[in-house]
Parts: C-alpha cells; structure tokens; sequence
C-alpha cells in the first residue's frame, strides 16, 4: 500500500511539473513528452517481464523508465538536428526534466513494487523439470 501511494505521489508529482513547465507559446511539451514515453515502455516491457523473478524485472522496469522518458527527448534532438547534449540540458533547465524524470523513475519502481509481490513469479512445475 505505501509503494503505491508514493507511486501516486511521484505521478502527480511528473504531471504538475510538466503542466508547470510547459510553454505553449512556442511548443514546449517536453514533461508530457517523457511522461508518455515512459507509459508506452512500461506498457511494451511490463507484460515480457511479468514472469521474471521480481529482482530481474526490477532492473528491467528501470531501464524502461529512464530509456522510455529520455526517447522522445532524443527524437525530438535529432528531429531538429540538435546535438543531443544540448537537447537534453535544454529540456532539463526549461522543460522540466529535472523533476519529471526522476519522479517517473521512482513512481515505476514504486508501482512495480505495488503490483508485483515478492515470490509471486510463476515457477514450472517439478514434473516438467528434467
């Protein structure tokens, strides 16, 4: 229960940030951007690692989070041919990453933790075992 309201925390927290530091103006959505990234990750990778035991799709859930927030960030960089470094140090001072990025991480893990239970991978059968 803890895992899933800090989980929830995080979340709102990515979301204020990204409605916070967004700049219509001139088309700046990078929070939403890395929220929905990192959504679409969590939701290609979380069911293949389901069945894994819950320290190996732990590690799984990390990398999706952080790959899935940085890749329309990276996109976007080569969309505009932008070198990347400077991509991404805009996005952080202006576009709000710094907050939303390690909020989604941590609220990923944290609803990692809330859903998956400890011991709850499906193990074979001692009859199919050879």
């Amino acid at each position: 229960m803890l895992a899933a309201l800090v989980a929830l925390a995080m979340f709102t927290a990515a979301i204020l940030e990204a409605h916070r530091s967004a700049i219509p103006l001139i088309r700046v959505y990078d929070g939403y951007w890395m929220i929905l990234g990192a959504a679409i990750g969590m939701l290609v990778v979380g069911p293949l690692v389901w069945r894994w035991p819950r320290e190996r799709s732990l590690v799984a859930i990390l990398i999706t989070s952080v790959a899935g927030s940085l890749a329309p960030l990276v996109l976007s960089a080569l969309r505009h041919h932008m070198p990347l470094p400077a991509r991404l140090r805009g996005a952080w001072f202006i576009g709000g990453a710094d907050v939303v990025g390690p909020a989604l991480v941590i609220g990923c893990m944290c609803l990692w933790f809330a859903v998956r239970e400890h011991g709850t991978e499906r193990v074979r059968p001692a009859s199919s075992v050879r």
